[in-house]
């Protein structure tokens, strides 16, 4: 029997960005840090190589004014200032075709101040720039503030002021020094390529592997390892997820050997191989788990008459089987003395099942007594699904519900009621796992299907007609699992004429049976 649950809709997912993964924040955190570490430097080492190559123009053009200077100092003694503006005008023409384009001279020769010509103005404000820079060299104010460089000599009255413009520098030095940039940018995108590689060999691919082994074990693949790996701290991550996959492996190994123990004792609880007087049987039991609320029995009693029993306890699995066993002892202790009608043995089941089972549990059961002599079966129905009569000639009729679910109403009481068989009369019974199966999409199998398939069956044995329709319920359900379990128990009226090593059991040897499960059941409710 399916528990109805109302589950609530679960609230909507946040609008937050899924968190990256530890690979990617990793990587931009250490890319990042060189990223911007290497920038720095390499706008310090460019701001420094600036400065030195300033630095250096103006050693070289303080060697360069010592130069000029001796060279006036001579052409001012044994010639005259045409001379002088002659020669300066022709070194700063060849420093101009050297590269040089603003390559500037100034000569005072006491109180007459030469200028180179050609390439730059000499008006009074390039002078006064020229003798601002050199004034400067020797001040708080730097080349950038200026905008030129210079270098000067003075001696025996004549001064010699040779400037080049900061631009003219930069330009020259620009490439060369970029070059040697892009070769130490170079340098550390390899150095970070490596770092990141040796971070995604040690954290990041150990992460994967143990990622694959977690998702195996949720996945059912208990015990299986993660490899070692050459980092403490990972090796005893891998470490702790082992020892969860062997202890998980163990636990379920264990609960395995209990279940299968359970299932071994609820097979025993069935009535294996007995088969009832005038009557051909045949029946299905499938649990969903492995093992069932669903419980048949064929009991019989001291005046020759057999009770015929189907339940199905709310649920399934273990506290369902737990139930389905209850309902066994109970059973067999209402039959240890009359009256033997179905109403008086429910109701005394019933009175023991509603103080014994936890609240809001219960079970359906449909009891019926057969007598052999009569062909007579009475029954009384605690909310089970009604049972199916296909007569010989073909008409169909049900054996309906008398009463309340077990569990509900300690005092509850059923009707009784009976029909007499004829030979070749057919009775199905079932548990709600047969008309409740679903297809994919949820489309229930149904009582008329199955009235429909039962009837089609009429002329096969009584298990050759229980396989027809589980086959159709097999495929109904695309061969997909069961939601709920599934008994199917088939009367067929007449004598069992199959013989063997599964031949009928005589009455004698049935209750030998009956006292066996007595002890069987009494063991597993304790």
């Amino acid at each position: 029997m399916t528990d109805t649950l109302t589950l609530e809709q679960p609230a909507e997912e946040s609008a937050f960005r899924r968190p990256q993964t530890i690979r990617f924040q990793l990587l931009l955190a250490v890319n990042l840090t060189l990223g911007a570490a290497f920038i720095g430097l390499l706008v310090l080492r460019y701001e420094r190589e600036m400065q030195g190559e300033v630095r250096e123009k103006q050693a070289s053009l303080n060697d360069e004014a010592i130069a000029i200077h001796a060279a006036v100092s001579h052409l001012s003694r044994d010639h005259n200032a045409q001379a002088v503006q002659s020669y300066i005008d022709t070194v700063c023409r060849r420093m101009c075709e050297k590269g040089s384009p603003d390559h500037h001279i100034v000569v005072r020769l006491k109180d007459e101040v030469l200028q180179a010509h050609g390439h730059v103005e000499a008006d009074p404000e390039t002078l006064e720039a020229i003798e601002a820079a050199a004034v400067g060299m020797n001040s708080e104010s730097t080349p950038e503030q200026r905008g030129l460089v210079a270098g000067s000599h003075t001696a025996e009255g004549i001064g010699v002021i040779v400037s080049e413009s900061l631009v003219n520098i930069r330009r020259a030095t620009r490439r060369d020094v970029l070059t040697q940039l892009a070769v130490l940018a170079l340098l550390g995108l390899v150095a970070a390529g490596v770092v990141s590689v040796v971070l995604l060999r040690i954290v990041s691919a150990p992460l994967d592997q143990l990622l694959v082994t977690v998702e195996q074990i949720a996945t059912g693949q208990l015990g299986v390892e993660s490899p070692e790996y050459g980092s403490r701290e990972m090796q005893q991550l891998s470490g702790a997820v082992n020892f969860m996959s062997r202890a998980l492996q163990s636990s379920d190994d264990e609960r395995r050997a209990q279940m299968k123990k359970a299932q071994q004792i609820q097979q025993h609880l069935l009535p294996n191989g007995v088969q009832i007087p005038g009557l051909q049987t045949g029946h299905v039991f499938e649990p969903a788990d492995t093992v069932a609320g669903d419980y048949y029995d064929f009991l019989p009693l001291p005046d020759g008459s057999w009770l015929i029993c189907v339940a199905d306890v709310t649920g399934h699995g273990v506290p369902a089987a737990m139930g389905a066993a209850m309902l066994k002892s109970l059973l067999l202790a209402a039959c240890e003395q009359p009256p033997f009608e179905p109403q008086a043995v429910l109701t005394e089941i019933n009175r023991r099942f509603a103080i014994t089972v936890l609240p809001g549990n219960f079970a359906s059961m449909f009891l019926g007594r057969w007598q052999p002599e009569s062909r007579e079966l009475s029954w009384a129905s605690a909310g089970h699904e009604p049972g199916i009569l296909l007569k010989e000639s073909g008409r169909l009729d049900q054996l309906s519900s008398t009463g309340l679910l077990l569990g509900i109403d300690p005092d509850a009481e059923w009707q009784q009621r009976s029909v007499e068989l004829a030979e070749g009369d057919r009775v199905l019974l079932f548990s709600d796992g047969a008309t409740e199966t679903r297809s994919p999409d949820g489309d229930l199998f149904g009582r008329e299907r199955l009235t429909a398939r039962f009837s089609q069956c009429s002329s096969v044995t009584p298990q050759a007609a229980l396989k027809r329709i589980g086959e159709l319920l097999d495929i109904h359900r695309f061969e997909g699992p069961l939601k709920d379990d599934l008994t199917l128990v088939l009367l067929h009226c007449g004598e069992n004429r199959e013989r063997g090593e599964d031949s009928e059991k005589t009455v004698s040897e049935a209750n030998d049976a009956h006292t066996t499960d007595v002890s069987a059941a009494s063991a597993s409710m304790e």
